[in-house]
Parts: structure tokens; C-alpha cells; sequence
């Protein structure tokens, strides 16, 4: 078949055209059904897609900013009788209303259940929803078909992505090594996704993929640093990284509590060793009650009567020592937090040299914040800000937003951050540090874009929302 592969996202999408990131799940889901002629369309980055081009099939990924956009482009195709699959984080909060617009839903991990969607559409018995979790999916009708798969992807059996159906390249090349975070914060979809256990891939797998990059590339992992249960493969995972005849740095996602682990810190270094440039730490709050409320307070390695916010900020200059870039992501919008919240976030972020990400919060759908807030009666999903604040408003809150944003932002303030790191960098010998302090001051200049808007975007969402 002739099957079209489609990242959704909206015209206004913070992300549009600012994304270096390659979008791994579609190769992913061409690589387990081979034998068919694919093309990948990446919206982030392409114009537009052809409605009447001639396939089969489309497969449509969809998170939340691109969900109005995925609409307009499955109803176009089924207009013409091509059948339509929609999967991604958004589909799978919201399945049933996914459904109105689409032939079938697929609901969680896509790897294994794409090669049966693609052999049920050659075979005209095509069903409703396909859903991978060990959770019993509750059909809307008596009369909805179903097929699941009860559990999640099998790591080790993953084919390797066809990276090269993408028509352009991107600055940084993506790989997984594990899924699935015991951690549950509120407001994160992850463990109902991928589940509340940890599974790996292969390292020599992993490794031998890295090893096909050309530089940069972002280890999608939930934290790149483990924990106590995963210190032993990441130890692995990153030697054998290390061993590469090529060095390639590289970004992640960490949490702060290996910090506080002696073999956390052993964890870290290693991946130093291995290439990690970069690491975005979800700090997520500069406010004690609403870190302990989220249970975001698990992962910033804070011990019993500590003060959190000192022990984060130690925690974050042992990362800077080591070398690392690290930026800060935090929302603003808790019950507990005020317009002044906006202010102090940034000032946390100023005094310890840290990126700052600060954006509004937003109650993604599939989360336990969703869901509370619902049953409270404070969401409106159909707004740019779906959180109901008890005392702030939405213009005040958006003002709030881009003034950090500029701020933080600033020439004076890109420069100060850069400078600082570049004191830390090592290896000059090997000509690192230079390399290094110039990637630190590009990184903000292109983070400055996806932080700073004139306008509220009326799909979109703030930008520290990464399906």
C-alpha cells in the first residue's frame, strides 16, 4: 500500500519551524511494517500536506496544540474514502472524541500495534480502536470493535527507525534506551502511556544506533540519569557510548534526586564521559506545598527537613561543575502561586544560572490533574488557559508570561548564563570548551524563539508541552 505517516501540529504551534528535534515515532511505526511505499510529513516543518494526493492509508500522530489541525486533515481524506488512523498522546486522553474524525483510534504504544492496523486495512476488517495497555479499554457502544494488546511494547524486539523517509535533516538525531516512570506527578501523562515500571532496550542495540548518528542527537528517556533500579544499565549504556570511535554530544531529560546518589553521581558522569552536553531538569516549582501536592517533590532528591529550594539549587550547581548545560522547567498557575510567583520563578532561575522555562500551567487530558480539576469543576478545555485560577486572570497571567520570558531572554541575561558554563567547560585540549560555550549561547538564542510570543495562539499551548 501507499500509506502517508503525518506529525500533526497547528499553524501556530510555538514549535513551528524552531523543532531541531527529528520526530522518532514515525520511522519507529514504518520500521514495524515494512513491504509498504511510506511518505513522512512533518507539519512542524513542512507547509502544508496534500489532501488529494493518491494513498491508502494515513496515519496521523497527534498531540494536544496540533488536534483542531489533525481534524481538518483526516476529515479531507475522508472525504475522499481513504482510511484514516489517529494515534499520539492526545488520542489516547481522548479516544472516543478522536474517533468522530477518524476510521479507527490506536491508544497507547503504536509499535505493536501498527503492523495489524496496516494488515486489517488491506483486508477491509479495519476496527474502531486498537489499543496496547494492560487496562481494559471500555468501548463507547456495544457496537465499537476492538482489538488490544494487553500490555505494553516489547523493547527488544523494536526495529531500528527509517529515519531516512524524513525529506530534510534534522539538527539532532533521537533514540530511546528506556520507557515508563515510576515517579506519577500529577500532572504528567507518562505513566498511564508507558506505565509505572521501567523497560529498556538492548544497550549494545542502543549504542549501535547512536553510533549511525552524524553529531548531536536528544536521548528521549524520561531522565537520562536513572534511577536506583536503572543505575546499573545506564553505567553500561553510557560506556558503551563512551567506547564509540566518534564522540556526538548530546541532551536529555534528568531528574535531581541521582544527584543526591553516590552511584547517581557515578550515572552522571559517566554520560558526561559519553557526550551529554545538555540536560533539562522538569523542576517543575519554586513553591514547597505545590512540589509536595504534584508529588514532583520525588524526583529533586530532597530528604526529610531539608529546605527543597536550597537542596534543588545545590543539586543543580553540582550538575553546572560537571560541565552540564542545564535549564529549568517550571509552570506557574497552582493554587498556591501568585502573579509575584512569575517574578521569584525567574529569580531562582537568574541566581543559579539556569535556562529558565516558565510557562502557564495546563491540565494536558490522561493526567490526575485533569482529572481533579474536572470533578472540581475548574477546567475549560476549550481555552487557551484550561486551569481556572482562583484569583488571577488570563491577561494578567499571559503579561506575566512574556515579561519573564523577555527577561530571561535578554542579551545581558544569555551572555551572563554563558559565561558562567564556559568557565566550567573541561577538556581544552581537545578543543571542547570552545565548542561547547558556543552551543550554550545558540541554545538560548533558539529557545528565545519558542518563548517569546505577541500573541495567544488558539491551539496552542505553552511551550514546555512536548508530546
Amino acid at each position: 500500500m501507499k500509506i502517508l505517516l503525518l506529525l500533526a501540529a497547528s499553524r501556530t504551534d510555538p514549535l513551528r519551524r524552531n523543532d531541531p528535534f527529528m520526530p522518532l515515532s514515525l520511522p519507529l511505526l514504518a520500521a514495524t511494517a515494512p513491504g509498504h511505499t511510506y511518505t513522512l510529513v512533518d507539519l512542524l516543518w513542512d507547509d502544508d500536506v496534500d489532501t488529494a494526493m493518491d494513498v491508502d492509508l494515513v496515519g496521523i500522530s497527534m498531540r494536544l496544540t496540533g488536534e483542531n489541525r489533525a481534524y481538518a486533515i483526516a476529515d479531507a481524506f475522508r472525504r475522499r474514502g481513504v482510511k484514516v488512523v489517529i494515534g499520539g498522546p492526545q488520542a489516547s486522553a481522548v479516544p472516543i472524541r478522536v474517533r468522530e474524525h477518524a476510521d479507527a483510534v490506536a491508544v497507547g504504544e503504536g509499535e505493536p500495534l501498527w503492523p495489524t492496523i496496516v494488515e486489517d486495512v488491506a483486508r477491509g476488517t479495519l476496527k474502531d480502536f486498537y489499543v496496547c495497555s494492560p487496562v481494559p479499554f471500555v468501548l463507547p457502544s456495544p457496537e465499537s470493535t476492538l482489538h488490544q494488546v494487553d500490555g505494553y511494547a516489547d523493547l527488544s524486539a523494536l526495529p531500528v527507525a527509517r529515519r531516512e523517509l524524513y525529506r530534510r535533516s534534522y539538527r539532532f538525531d533521537t533514540v530511546f534506551a528506556m520507557r515508563g516512570c515510576p515517579i506519577d506527578c500529577d500532572f504528567c501523562a507518562v505513566p498511564s502511556l508507558f506505565g509505572r515500571r521501567f523497560r529498556t532496550r538492548p544497550a549494545a542495540d542502543v549504542a549501535a544506533e547512536i553510533d549511525t548518528f552524524r553529531n548531536y542527537y536528544y536521548l528521549l528517556d524520561d531522565t537520562v540519569f536513572g534511577k536506583a533500579a536503572t543505575y546499573d544499565y545506564y553505567l553500561d549504556l553510557y560506556a558503551r557510548v563512551a567506547g564509540l570511535k566518534k564522540r556526538r554530544f548530546w541532551c536529555g531529560q534528568g531528574n535531581l534526586d541521582a544527584v543526591g546518589d553516590e552511584k547517581g553521581r557515578a550515572v552522571i558522569q559517566a554520560a558526561v564521559r559519553a557526550g551529554l552536553l545538555y540536560v533539562m531538569v522538569g523542576m517543575e516549582s519554586i513553591s514547597p506545598a505545590t512540589l509536595a501536592a504534584s508529588g514532583a517533590i520525588r524526583k529533586m532528591g530532597v530528604r526529610g527537613g531539608e529546605d527543597p529550594l536550597r537542596r534543588m539549587a545545590e543539586n543543580v550547581r553540582w550538575l553546572q561543575d560537571q560541565g552540564l548545560v542545564v535549564s529549568g522547567w517550571f509552570v506557574v498557575g497552582y493554587e498556591t502561586d501568585t502573579l509575584e510567583s512569575w517574578e521569584a520563578t525567574l529569580a531562582f532561575c537568574r541566581e543559579n544560572h539556569i535556562i529558565p522555562v516558565i510557562s502557564p500551567i495546563k491540565a494536558l487530558p490522561g493526567t490526575r490533574l485533569h482529572e481533579r480539576l474536572l470533578a472540581e469543576g475548574r477546567l475549560d478545555d476549550g481555552r487557551f488557559l484550561n486551569l481556572r485560577h482562583p484569583t488571577l486572570k488570563d491577561a494578567d497571567v499571559l503579561a506575566a508570561w512574556q515579561r519573564v520570558a523577555r527577561e530571561g531572554y535578554s542579551l545581558k541575561a544569555i551572555w551572563e548564563r554563558t559565561r558562567f558554563m564556559a568557565r566550567r567547560f573541561k577538556d581544552p585540549a581537545r578543543g571542547d570548551r570552545i565548542h561547547k560555550t558556543i552551543f550554550t549561547w545558540i541554545l538560548q538564542t533558539k529557545m528565545k524563539k519558542g518563548m517569546i510570543h505577541d500573541e495567544v495562539f488558539e491551539e496552542g499551548s505553552p511551550p514546555s508541552e512536548r508530546g
